[in-house]
């Protein structure tokens, strides 16, 4: 359960306002990497591009990273600095200053708001697409993959995101640098789901030879992928699978829901 922010009717009108031009702004400096909240991008398109540059680019370990509380501990000072250097007009700098600092009601007690943007605002997906933006995307494109020798990649959606690396070396190295730059800009890793996992076309042999088991596997955006062989050439296939997470909620859901309407009326078609 996470708590959302319900604005006003009104304030709705205004922050759709906002998202349109900040969208006007944004849409065309964002990397092909990014997936989530854009036009013509959803969260297939981010599987998929995870899916083909793993089978295909030689990718052997994988960043399954987590981002502690995302949209609760965004900075303030920081996300106000990344607009300005697009928007000059103070009158909507000091809009989307205060709704990131309206605060919210909790069961009638006021709260303050002095980081992160709440979640259910219009206006708060589009403000988080611009914080990764600066603080991942561009940074991975101008420093990251200078240092990098193999080849990598990475693929965000909002504040979920899969890096994968070549070599090891350029993994660690990542992996080690991505820790120190989401606290320079007040974001931390979840330890407890954050790690760096050997994976691809070597990992089944190489596992095998030092007779750890099977290769791990990670998860995406409500898939599990693992790695397999396919039917016909017995080659290294990636494969998906839903989560084991999802599908044991989706299986409580409808268990709830049957349990509450196994009473209703059949009614013939």
């Amino acid at each position: 359960m996470r708590p959302l922010g319900i604005a006003s009717y009104e304030d709705k009108i205004v922050q759709l306002a906002v998202k349109k031009i900040l969208e006007a702004i944004y849409e065309p400096r964002f990397l092909n990497c990014m997936y989530g909240f854009r036009p013509n991008k959803g969260g297939h398109d981010a599987i998929k591009e995870v899916h083909h540059r793993i089978q295909n680019d030689w990718i052997n370990y994988v960043v399954d990273a987590d981002i502690k509380g995302f949209f609760d501990h965004m900075s303030h000072k920081w996300l106000m600095e990344f607009l300005k250097l697009y928007i000059k007009d103070t009158n909507r700098l000091w809009l989307i200053n205060k709704y990131l600092k309206a605060g919210v009601i909790t069961e009638g007690v006021y709260e303050d708001s002095e980081e992160g943007s709440a979640q259910g605002d219009i206006i708060s997906p589009m403000l988080a697409n611009i914080y990764m933006h600066n603080v991942l995307t561009l940074w991975y494109k101008f420093v990251v993959l200078k240092e990098t020798s193999g080849k990598s990649f990475l693929a965000v959606y909002a504040d979920d995101f899969i890096a994968g690396f070549q070599y090891k070396a350029d993994a660690e190295r990542y992996y080690a640098m991505l820790k120190e730059r989401l606290w320079k800009f007040n974001l931390e890793l979840e330890e407890s789901k954050s790690r760096l996992i050997e994976f691809g076309r070597f990992a089944e042999s190489n596992y095998k030879c030092r007779r750890n088991g099977k290769p791990e596997t990670f998860d995406y955006l409500g898939f599990t992928f693992y790695c397999g062989k396919g039917r016909k050439s017995g080659n290294f296939c990636v494969k998906l699978k839903t989560s084991r997470k999802k599908h044991m909620q989706k299986l409580t859901a409808m268990k709830e829901w049957l349990y509450e309407n196994n009473d209703l009326p059949v009614f013939e078609a």
